[in-house]
């Protein structure tokens, strides 16, 4: 029984998330209205306390951040079920990352960006999405070539355009946000113990 807990727990992150029933699609281009924009290239960073893959995660983008937060606004966005002021506290504290928490409790701004999962990278230049991805092909964002977030960011900012990457750089995979679980077209149902 334990291993096939764990097997259900590791195998259920090589899967593609399902898509939410009321999805918008939103894809490289395409122009966004949102109210958290800054004149300067935007990186968004999509966090879930309770998703183990944002948790293996957040190294990579802590060094993004050290990186690159001169010339590039970066936000975290928070979305768990009962999103507090205590959280974003607790978020800030442990990484101590200096920038700004979106609490985006109902989903709206993860809609408006067309993310369902995570972890997820959007990366926003003159008001339209210039990356929205993965951040790697595997949650460990251990392989330098398959860095996906941190090659479309380097590009953006040296004024190039984004890498020809592979699917799997598009197609999410991690954890279902909280204000989908309900809406998802979920087929895997059989994984469900």
């Amino acid at each position: 029984m334990i291993g096939l807990i764990f097997w259900k727990q590791e195998y259920k992150f090589t899967l593609p998330t399902p898509k939410p029933r009321n999805y918008v699609e939103v894809h490289q281009g395409d122009s966004v209205d949102i109210q958290y924009s800054a004149a300067q290239p935007t990186y968004y960073h999509f966090y879930n306390y309770d998703c183990p893959c944002s948790r293996f995660n957040i190294k990579e983008f802590q060094s993004l951040v050290n990186k690159y937060k001169n010339e590039v606004k970066f936000y975290a966005v928070i979305e768990t079920e009962d999103i507090s002021s205590d959280d974003v506290n607790d978020f800030l504290e442990k990484y101590d990352l200096g920038i700004e928490v979106i609490k985006d409790s109902e989903g709206h701004l993860a809609q408006a960006l067309g993310v369902y999962s995570t972890p997820q990278a959007v990366l926003i230049k003159d008001h339209k999405v210039y990356y929205k991805g993965n951040y790697n092909k595997a949650r460990f964002c251990l392989s330098k070539n398959t860095k996906f977030a941190a090659q479309a960011l380097e590009a953006m900012i040296k004024g190039e355009k984004v890498p020809d990457f592979p699917m799997v750089a598009e197609i999410a995979y991690g954890c279902e946000l909280p204000s989908n679980t309900n809406k998802s077209n979920t087929f895997f149902s059989f994984l469900d113990l």
